[in-house]
């Protein structure tokens, strides 16, 4: 090849013109003639890269810089081809020499910003950033890099300049619409983003990757047949796309649909299976429809492809808890896990400025997502109700973007209310520092809304758990965990990362709703047999469960079985429930799988069509097993070995009902079919029920806001007798 020079001209102008195939066979011809030509190297290493063949294109990249190692373009080139693969510590390296040897060329600086980002290096990231906008104050495309930057880092606001101005530089970029609707849903500004993304496509209409963007946004306004109709066509342009998949599911599983939120998933993780993000979603999908096993090897999966999703680790935790087949011991480690994996490298403070004065008026925080129609409302309004305001000062953070009249009602029983939804964990740490919180206390465990990382950074000398539940955190930063002797007998102290505060009347006190019906006559008078029910999720009935119900109904001639829950509303997950049953020897004839309903007031009625309420194991119902109580249904439970699986037992004999706690799967079975054959204890029962409850404990919210009162003081006199001033712990 004579003319090289020539070849390499023509070989770069097919290249431009996008004919990489023709281009590639010349470049190399060139090389077979010129082997050390660092030109060609530079110019087929970026053809390798955009051909997808990254380590091609590393290889190539690399000869050129070892031929000419003080050439600046070409270490940049080298620098991003590592940075592609995943090497950014290495790429930092060879872009900081690239820059050094060049200080004038942009190009170095932002491709360093990119890899000290990866590398997790910010401060490094955004000075590069800033040094090469200065070279180039006009570039779109740093800009709109910056703003992604300034996104991953929360700066939410900071980003939305950037990208703004990257518009009005280019405002015909797709690509910076796209992220700047993205970043408008960060800030909760939907509608805008759907201006945005529909802007976009207003430029490229039939693009798959903004049509699914402006689903997710449509979906975040409540919009679901939209949002659905645009991850439709975004599937239908692009049937690989497996994105727009995973976001149809995600709006299934918003909506509660569970069997077609596991169809995408699957759809979507057949396309790409290394989608975390999906295999996340199927596990949650998973547990709703009740399928453990699945949902516990799924969130597996997930934790392999997502290390350090935390949320998909919690959501391993709470199907384990819901296993019957899983150990306490194996879940007190899990939980462990938890806290090392995500909790352990967040540094403690070496002390507290609270005044250690063990006898002073103390200021309470609560920690939820839940201030709204929700269990935990329903037993923490009585407390918050009831509490001695000369001795103790309420804070309630709430963790969620969204009121009902529930949120109201307990905003007027605080002393300080904060919505931390939108703030960073160090956000609300300093938040509650600031409020001179001297016993924070967590609602929500492993539940969705948690802030876990929260208490991880130990702002308040105190830190609790209660309620929102049953099991430990395994944060060791959290000081106790409210319980009783019930739930917690002598030996569950080994597998609890706090130490368990036992109030002596029990931990709950239920405030039932003032929209309840009234309480019915037991039916089986009237329908001329007896109903048996269950309205706990799926997730918490398994296959042992069903055996032990099948062997009541066997030995009750007629009786029937209700399972009532909101994933049955789909007809598929219906279908597969009743499958599942008559599979574990239930007739069909005597089944009924009916869905959730549409107000709190017709779920509770629906118990007018139970007479004996079942406790599923090793999961108990606590809400549900007060709603059946409250509308005269009686419940009968059976006692586990961990707090999941006891708190039925503990709700029970606050209600001094200790007789319908089983100790074993044949006295649970034989409990439920003396109580079947036994009518007019039944109706006695029945009709006395609410009386019963409101004498008992689990409704004295003066007693349990007493107790609760009693054990904060005394582990606020521990923190004071023991570590002062000085504790972190």
């Amino acid at each position: 090849m004579k003319n090289i020079q020539g070849s390499l001209e023509w070989a770069q102008d097919l290249h431009r013109r996008g004919y990489l195939v023709e281009a590639a066979q010349i470049y190399r011809e060139i090389l077979q003639h010129s082997p050390r030509h660092a030109v060609t190297m530079n110019s087929l290493g970026i053809l390798c890269a955009q051909q997808g063949d990254g380590e091609a294109a590393l290889q190539w990249l690399g000869k050129a810089v070892a031929i000419e190692s003080r050439n600046s373009s070409y270490r940049v080139n080298y620098g991003k081809a590592l940075r592609n693969l995943g090497r950014a510590a290495e790429a930092c390296e060879i872009l900081e020499r690239a820059a050094s040897l060049d200080p004038g060329r942009a190009a170095a600086y932002h491709e360093l910003g990119l890899a000290r980002s990866q590398a997790g290096n910010p401060e490094g990231a955004e000075a590069a950033f800033r040094e090469a906008l200065s070279m180039e104050p006009r570039s779109w495309e740093l800009r709109n890099d910056l703003g992604l930057f300034l996104y991953r880092q929360g700066r939410n606001e900071e980003a939305a300049q950037a990208l703004r101005s990257a518009l009005e530089l280019e405002p015909r970029s797709v690509d910076v619409l796209r992220n700047l609707g993205m970043v408008l849903r960060a800030q909760k500004r939907a509608a805008e983003a759907v201006e945005i993304y529909r802007a976009a496509l207003a430029l490229r209409p039939k693009d798959p990757a903004t049509l699914s963007n402006l689903g997710n946004a449509l979906l975040d306004l409540s919009d679901r047949e939209q949002a659905a109709a645009c991850f439709r066509e975004a599937v239908d342009l692009s049937p690989g796309y497996a994105d727009a998949y995973h976001n149809w599911g995600l709006l299934h599983l918003r909506a509660g649909q569970f069997q077609l939120a596991s169809e995408k998933f699957r759809a979507a993780l057949a396309i790409d299976p290394r989608l975390g993000e999906s295999e996340k979603g199927m596990a949650s999908a998973l547990h709703d429809l009740g399928y453990l096993d699945e949902a516990i090897a799924a969130a597996r999966r997930a934790m392999v492809l997502r290390p350090q999703d935390r949320e998909v680790h919690s959501q391993l935790l709470f199907s384990l808890l819901h296993s019957p087949d899983v150990g306490m011991r194996e879940i007190f480690e899990e939980h462990r896990e938890w806290a090392r994996r995500h909790a352990s490298a967040i540094p403690l403070p070496a002390r507290h400025e609270n005044p250690a004065e063990p006898e002073r008026r103390l200021r309470v925080g609560y920690v939820s997502g839940d201030f709204r129609q929700h269990s935990v409302a329903q037993f923490l309004g009585p407390v918050l109700a009831e509490r001695d305001r000369d001795r103790f000062e309420v804070f309630c953070y709430y963790n969620l973007d969204f009121t009902d009249e529930t949120t109201e009602r307990l905003r007027e029983h605080a002393d300080g209310w904060r919505v931390i939804a939108s703030l960073t964990d160090d956000e609300v740490a300093d938040t509650v520092r600031n409020d001179r919180i001297d016993v924070l206390v967590d609602l929500s465990g492993h539940t969705q809304h948690n802030r876990l990382l929260v208490f991880a950074r130990k702002p308040a000398p105190v830190q609790v758990a209660w309620l929102g539940y049953p099991e430990t955190t395994g944060v060791g930063a959290i000081d106790y965990r409210i319980s009783d002797t019930t739930t917690d007998p002598p030996g569950n102290d080994a597998f609890s990362a706090e130490s368990l505060l036992r109030l002596p009347e029990g931990f709950h006190c239920y405030e039932p709703p003032s929209d309840a019906p009234p309480v019915g006559p037991a039916p089986s008078p009237s329908t001329g047999y007896v109903t048996f029910g269950s309205f706990n999720s799926l997730a918490k009935a398994n296959s042992k469960v069903f055996e032990q119900w099948q062997r009541i109904l066997a030995a009750v001639p007629r009786s029937r079985l209700l399972i009532k829950a909101q994933s049955l509303a789909n007809p598929d997950t219906q279908a597969a429930c009743i499958e599942r049953l008559v599979a574990e020897g239930i007739p069909a004839d005597r089944l009924e799988c009916a869905p959730g309903t549409r107000t709190r007031s017709e779920h509770l009625a629906a118990y007018h069509r139970v007479d004996i309420a079942l406790d599923p194991f090793p999961y108990n119902g606590t809400t549900t097993t007060c709603e059946a109580l409250w509308m005269g249904v009686p419940v009968v439970t059976l006692t586990g070995e961990r707090h999941a699986g006891r708190v039925g037992a503990s709700l029970l004999t606050q209600m001094g009902m200790a007789d319908l706690v089983a100790r074993a799967p044949y006295e649970y079975v034989a409990t439920a079919i003396a109580l079947a054959s036994d009518p007019s204890r039944l109706s006695a029962l029945r009709a006395s029920m609410r009386e019963r409850m409101r004498a008992s404990s689990l409704m004295d919210a003066k007693r349990l806001t007493r107790n609760l009162d009693q054990a904060y003081r005394s582990a606020w006199r521990r923190w004071c007798g023991e570590a002062g001033r000085g504790a972190a712990k």
